[in-house]
C-alpha cells in the first residue's frame, strides 16, 4: 500500500495536515515526521499496540528501547525521577534542539501502559527529547501526550532526511508521511545519559561534546536599569570572587564552566560602563573599559541557573514579564533592600555602591556554591 505524503509548507492549509496527522495516529497508525534531525516515525505513547507496531515497522529489536518526543511546554519533572540540577540546565539550553536526555524514570510514567513503559524504559532508563520542529511539536501538542518517536529507516540503514527516502524504505509500513522538505541537520540527535553529575554520551550526533559542555556552564545573571552602573560592578566583583575561590584568573572562568553577565531591564545595546564605575573598580585592579551594556531579553534570562537584581522593582519587573523565572529571580541584598543607583554621583557615591554589591554578594555565595559547577570531566565517552 503506498503511502500519502502530504507536503506541510506547500499546502494552503497546513493545519488541516497537522490535524490529520493527529487523527490516524488517534487511530493507531504510525505516521512519519520531519525533525530538525532526521525523518522520524512516531505512535502515540498511550497506544501500547501502536508502540509495538512501531518496533516491528523499524524491525528493531525489543532490547533497543525507543525515545519519547515531548513538547516543549512539557516538564522534564513529569518524567525524571530525580530531576537535577544538570539536567534542567540542559533541558533550558538544548530543547527544543538535537539532543536525547536518558534519565531514570519515574515508576509509573504517566500516560505509558505497563507494556509501553516495558518498550520504552528498560531498567528504568527513559529517553526524552523535545524535536525543534513546529509541525511535530503541533501534533503533540494537539494530541495532549508525547509520541514515542524514532528515525524513519529500518534498522541498520541509512537514516532519511527527506520524505521521499523515508517512502523508499518504510512505504508498505507508514500510510501517512509529512513532507517538510530536507532536515535542517541531516545528521541524528546526540544521546546522552545523565546520572548523578556525570553524563556518558551513548551516541555521537548532532550535538558535539564541546557544545554539550558549554550548555553545562554555571549562568548568573545580574541586572538593574541601564547596565552601566551596579550591575557591571556587581558582574565584575562575583567574576572575581569566583576566580580567586577556584584558583583561576578571571580571564578563565568560561574554561572551567563559569559564565557571570549583567543586563539592564530598560538597558540600550553597547553602552560603555559608567567612568566612576571604572575608576572605583580600577582601584582593585578590575577592568570595566571593555563593558557593554545590554537589555534582559527571555533567552538570557531562560538560560540563567540564576538572576540576582539589584532593587525590587527589577526582580518585580522580571516576575510580572515571565513568570515561569520567579524561583530563580531574587534581589542581590537577602534583607530585601535595594541597591541605590549611583548614577550621576560622585567617585565616593560609587564606591561605597561597590561596597554595598560586595557585601551582598560575599552573602549570596552559599547559594551560588550550592548550583552546580560542572568540572572538566563531568562527560563520559
Amino acid at each position: 500500500m503506498t503511502a500519502t505524503v502530504l507536503d506541510v509548507y506547500d499546502s494552503d492549509d497546513p493545519q488541516a495536515i497537522i490535524g490529520e496527522a493527529v487523527d490516524r495516529l488517534n487511530a493507531g497508525e504510525i505516521v512519519a515526521f520531519p525533525t530538525e534531525t532526521v525523518y522520524g516515525i512516531a505512535a502515540k505513547s498511550s497506544d501500547a499496540d501502536a508502540v509495538a507496531k512501531l518496533f516491528d515497522v523499524k524491525a528493531r529489536s525489543t532490547g533497543k528501547p525507543m525515545s519519547l518526543a515531548i513538547g516543549d511546554d512539557d516538564s522534564l519533572d513529569n518524567y525524571a525521577q530525580n530531576p537535577t540540577a544538570i539536567m534542567h540546565r540542559l533541558a533550558r539550553r538544548c530543547w527544543p534542539g538535537p539532543l536525547t536526555m536518558v534519565i531514570q524514570a519515574t515508576d509509573p510514567i504517566a500516560g505509558l501502559s505497563n507494556e509501553s513503559r516495558a518498550l520504552l524504559a528498560p531498567n528504568n532508563w527513559l529517553g526524552l527529547r523535545v524535536p525543534s520542529n513546529e509541525v511535530l511539536l503541533s501534533v503533540i501538542d494537539q494530541l495532549d501526550e508525547p509520541l514515542v518517536l524514532t528515525s524513519a529507516n529500518k534498522s541498520d540503514q541509512a537514516d532519511a532526511t527527506t520524505a521521499v527516502e523515508v517512502a523508499e524504505q518504510l512505504d508498505d509500513n507508514v500510510r501517512l508521511i509529512l513532507d517538510g522538505g530536507p532536515t535542517k541537520i541531516g545528521t541524528p540527535s546526540t544521546v546522552i545519559k545523565v546520572h548523578n553529575h556525570h553524563i556518558e554520551i551513548l551516541r555521537s550526533g548532532a550535538l558535539t561534546r564541546d557544545q554539550i559542555q558549554t550548555a553545562l556552564q554555571l549562568e548568573i545573571v545580574i541586572v538593574c536599569t541601564g547596565n552601566t552602573c551596579r550591575s557591571p560592578m556587581a558582574e565584575m566583583l562575583l567574576k572575581n570572587k569566583m576566580a580567586t575561590a577556584n584558583g583561576i584568573p578571571i580571564e578563565q572562568l568560561l574554561q572551567h564552566g563559569i559564565h557571570i553577565c549583567s543586563a539592564g531591564i530598560t538597558a540600550n545595546n553597547g553602552s560603555p560602563a559608567a567612568e566612576q564605575a571604572i575608576n572605583v573598580l580600577g582601584k582593585q585592579d578590575l577592568d570595566l573599559t571593555c563593558h557593554s551594556s545590554q537589555p534582559l531579553s527571555y533567552t538570557l534570562a531562560n538560560s540563567a541557573d540564576l538572576i540576582l537584581t539589584l532593587s525590587n522593582s527589577h526582580q518585580r519587573s522580571i516576575v510580572n514579564e515571565w513568570p515561569e523565572f520567579a524561583d530563580k529571580t531574587s534581589q542581590l541584598a537577602d534583607d530585601g533592600s535595594s541597591i541605590s543607583d549611583p548614577i550621576g554621583g560622585s567617585y565616593e557615591i560609587y564606591q561605597q555602591c561597590a561596597a554595598q554589591i560586595d557585601t551582598h554578594l560575599d552573602k549570596q555565595r552559599s547559594r551560588i556554591d550550592n548550583l552546580v559547577i560542572p568540572n572538566q570531566d563531568i562527560i563520559r565517552e
